[in-house]
């Protein structure tokens, strides 16, 4: 269901451009951090949406854009990810004597991604169960079917076959989950970080993406 809810979101967003489709991108303004379109200085579009926009169009540009535009967005997309990262420090950490910067203090632990480790826990502990998961569905279906005309027509179901499968995955899903909380309970010691209170800033398209990169994605913009 979310699967095709999001398929109609973007393809509302590419749709439901009417004001926009017909204008073109002039420039970049870095210092707004907004692309202006060439009829009008107060007609313009942010950033996230018009990476937004291309992601979502991607299958309509023309091949040798496809493979630059997604590799400049990925450019900007780690700069934003990178400034997360920094940014969370940061609103931790506690303020230096002389007022340049804030110093942060992290635990480093023998495990410090214990929710990757659940994520594959549970990855394992599903995959084998999921023949015997579908197949009963389908026997639901089946039983639904009978109940409600008296017969069924189509092809059987056999969960029966996939049964002793469905609990393979458990003890190992389980003992990985379990390494990875006593990972993170396992402390080594610790890291210190010192941030400028200049370098937390929100990143611009231009602090990522050199004016020849930024370029592209206005030629790729304008030839949807």
């Amino acid at each position: 269901m979310h699967k095709y809810l999001s398929l109609f979101l973007s393809l509302s967003l590419v749709w439901c451009k009417p004001i926009d489709s017909d204008k073109q991108i002039a420039k970049y303004n870095s210092e707004d951090d907004l692309f202006i379109y060439d009829d009008s200085q107060q007609s313009v579009i942010g950033v996230s949406e018009f990476i937004s926009i291309l992601q979502d169009s991607n299958a309509l540009l023309r091949d040798d854009l496809v493979k630059k535009v997604n590799l400049n967005i990925e450019k900007y997309i780690n700069k934003k990810k990178k400034y997360s990262v920094s940014k969370k420090r940061y609103d931790k950490g506690t303020e230096t004597e002389d007022g340049l910067g804030r110093k942060v203090i992290e635990n480093n632990y023998l495990i410090n991604n214990a929710e990757t480790w659940y994520m594959w826990g549970t990855i394992i502990m599903i995959l084998p169960a999921m023949p015997w998961i579908i197949e009963s569905q389908k026997q639901n279906e089946i039983d639904k079917e009978i109940r409600n005309k008296g017969y069924y027509s189509g092809e059987g179901a056999n969960p029966e076959d996939y049964e002793k499968m469905a609990t393979f995955g458990i003890k190992p899903g389980v003992f990985i989950g379990i390494i990875g909380w006593i990972g993170s309970q396992i402390k080594l010691g610790e890291k210190e970080y010192f941030i400028e209170h200049s370098s937390v800033q929100k990143p611009k398209l231009s602090d990522a993406l050199l004016e020849e990169e930024i370029t592209l994605l206005i030629l790729a913009y304008n030839s949807l």
